[in-house]
């Protein structure tokens, strides 16, 4: 039976190692010769000190990170598509926030993950729907052993005091029928350091810590697994996160708004999951999935004036259900088959103990994909789709709106004799707009009033992808991508005139165009020394706005990783940004930057380790919006436990 759960992929210049241990990593739903996706495991994520998600996937070409001002929120673009447009999945489940239709990926931590993988070109309609501009699946950790555990600590230092600390514990036991795990992390921060360069500015904060730049984040997590046979698994996951944040002022004098900062004393999520694969014949594969996720937060926003706070409360949830068959055609054929529902409700207050407010959409999709080996060397996988969604509820007055999207793509791959492959895809995906995006009244960030738009239709993205994966030696590798995306019926804000009051209004109104390189090389210089950088270019043609914010020309990132002796591992990373635009209507940029990282690794044996780092060495001072500067220098200490 040719499996369809994907096999693992090698992220060029991103990391230093793919360990061995690694090789089960993808739970995506996929043709086997379509998984092409970049890929970061645990160990490099550790080995880079990436803590969270959105951070670790940022060391990706092509991936630049993102982070709203007042909102806090750590997102990223992915080839110039938004958090929005590229899902998060986690263990394969769609995981997003109904109403918003996004995820904070710094409230992700990557203790909990054994990888974490991006698709960019070929992304297969199998997954589900939204797949616009690709897609990123987070993938937890299982036991491989008879019983294993790991315990790790690290205290974080800034501006001569403690201000943080990262703790996280895992335990699990395997056997021929099954597995079992217990997990739970804690990530809590007082406040971030200043750089230096900030200390005279007395809106970002006081003896060099950041105003109100605390948060919490707390998660436990138990997996049950059984395997009655090799190729059957069956996979209850429990989920908890309790949370909180706050977010730092705007340090510049001039911002606009009628807020001065805000804060979520609850930012929780809560999960039950059940995956599920069975070996129905010789050469038919069942596979499915059944999930419930709960979000629940509360905002305080508090008023420049003074005068108190406005409230915000979300109690969202969504359920849903995924079958996929994959049938054996003739010789390395396969022919996949999949059907997906969900449901997702917002209920929201805007005053404590007030009237609630409640949407819901019902969202189906299906998608067939058939792998077809033309020759021994060449490959062809092609795939349709059909999405649709009902308005099963909407407040303020909106009518229900029902909206259709078919979607298809194509992919060719030539493998050579030395293993090298090249592949071309082009692709016709859409994306469903948001109960956000249809029906928001007002944008809390500047005050501004809206008009609803429930009949707003899906955004659509042709897609041309070219990459070539190769080795230079059997020691060094590289990638090399060109594409170009032609986003169309873009969802963009517009300013409308009502009763000679201005309002904004999202509309299907724009076009996109994003051409760009991704290039990426990795080696062993010696025995004792590797490295690797990734290079990411890419140019916007915004039709309808004027720019595209968030979205630098070029990123560089690179690493060195060095073991001058067995047990100590040097780890040196440097990236470069540059400049963005701050916002799609205003000409003012956001600098660009580069930061360099340090770590220390030292294995005492035993399954004892201890680990130092710096963040940002040199103390730059750097933003991802104007006004919202970034941490500071800030160092580590660790100690890690493995049996």
């Amino acid at each position: 039976m040719k499996r369809t759960l994907l096999c693992s992929a090698i992220l060029l210049a991103t990391a230093p190692a793919v360990q061995a241990e690694s090789t089960d990593i993808l739970t995506v739903w996929g043709s086997p010769v379509a998984s092409n996706p970049d890929v970061i495991t645990q160990p490099q994520m550790q080995s880079l000190n990436k803590t969270n998600a959105a951070t670790a996937i940022s060391t990706m070409p092509g991936v630049v990170l993102e982070k709203s001002g007042n909102r806090n929120e750590l997102t990223v673009k992915v080839r110039g598509f938004d958090s929005r447009q590229v899902p998060v999945f986690f263990d394969g489940i769609p995981t997003y926030v109904p109403y918003d239709g996004n995820l904070d990926l710094g409230r992700f931590m990557t203790s909990e993950l054994e990888s974490i993988e991006v698709s960019k070109g070929y992304t297969s309609l199998l997954q589900g729907p939204n797949l616009m501009g690709g897609a990123i699946n987070l993938t937890t950790a299982t036991p491989k052993k008879p019983f294993e555990a790991n315990v790790s600590f690290s205290q974080g230092f800034a501006r001569g005091a403690d201000n943080a600390y990262n703790t996280s514990a895992r335990v699990g036991a395997r056997n021929d029928l099954g597995f079992i795990q217990v997990s739970g992390s804690q990530y809590k921060q007082r406040f971030l350091g200043l750089p230096g360069s900030d200390d005279d500015n007395a809106l970002a904060g006081s003896n060099g810590r950041r105003a109100h730049s605390s948060s919490d984040d707390k998660r436990g997590m138990v997996k049950v697994g059984w395997t009655p046979r090799e190729t059957d698994q069956y996979v209850f996951t429990y989920l908890k996160q309790d949370g909180s944040k706050d977010s730092a002022p705007s340090a510049d004098p001039g911002a606009k708004g009628k807020y001065s900062w805000w804060e979520w004393p609850d930012y929780n999520k809560e999960s039950y999951y059940f995956n599920s694969t069975t070996q129905l014949t010789d050469g038919v594969n069942l596979q499915g999935r059944l999930f419930h996720d709960k979000f629940e937060n509360t905002l305080l926003m508090y008023k420049k004036d003074g005068k108190g706070y406005d409230y915000s409360y979300y109690d969202d949830f969504s359920n849903g259900a995924s079958l996929q068959l994959g049938i054996d055609m003739r010789e390395r054929d396969l022919l996949s088959f999949s059907a997906h529902w969900k449901d997702d409700v917002h209920r929201a207050q805007k005053q404590r103990n007030g009237d609630i407010l409640r949407y819901k959409d019902r969202t189906y999709s299906v998608a067939t994909e058939y792998q077809w080996a033309a020759t021994s060397d060449l490959d062809f996988i092609g795939a349709i789709g059909y999405d649709w969604r009902e308005s099963r509820q909407a407040d303020k007055g909106a009518d229900d709106n029902d909206q259709h999207a078919f979607n298809w793509e194509v992919m060719s791959k030539y493998t050579f004799a030395n293993q090298d492959n090249v592949r071309f895809s082009v692709s016709d995906r859409s994306r469903f707009p948001t109960q956000k995006e249809r029906y928001t009244t007002e944008k809390p960030k500047d005050g501004s009033l809206g008009i609803i738009n429930p009949n707003l239709k899906a955004e659509r993205a042709l897609t041309f992808d070219l990459t070539y994966e190769g080795n230079i030696t059997d020691k060094w590798g590289y990638q090399a991508s060109i594409y170009h995306n032609r986003v169309d019926d873009a969802i963009l804000a517009h300013t409308v005139i009502k009763n000679g009051d201005r309002y904004f209004q999202n509309q299907n109104s724009g076009r996109v165009d994003y051409t760009g390189l991704d290039l990426g090389v990795k080696g062993e210089v010696r025995d004792w020394l590797k490295t690797g950088i990734n290079y990411s270019y890419i140019h916007s043609d915004p039709k309808d706005v004027d720019h595209i914010d968030g979205l630098p020309k070029q990123k560089v990132y690179a690493w060195v990783k060095v073991s001058p002796i067995e047990p100590l591992t040097i780890t040196l990373a440097e990236e470069f940004r540059a400049w963005s635009y701050n916002r799609t209507d205003e000409n003012n940029k956001v600098a660009g930057y580069a930061l360099t990282d340090l770590r220390v690794d030292y294995d005492f044996g035993y399954g004892i380790s201890a680990n130092a780092s710096v963040n940002n060495l040199f103390d730059k001072s750097y933003e991802y919006t104007n006004g919202y500067m970034e941490e500071g220098r800030n160092f580590w200490l660790g100690v890690e436990y493995r049996y």
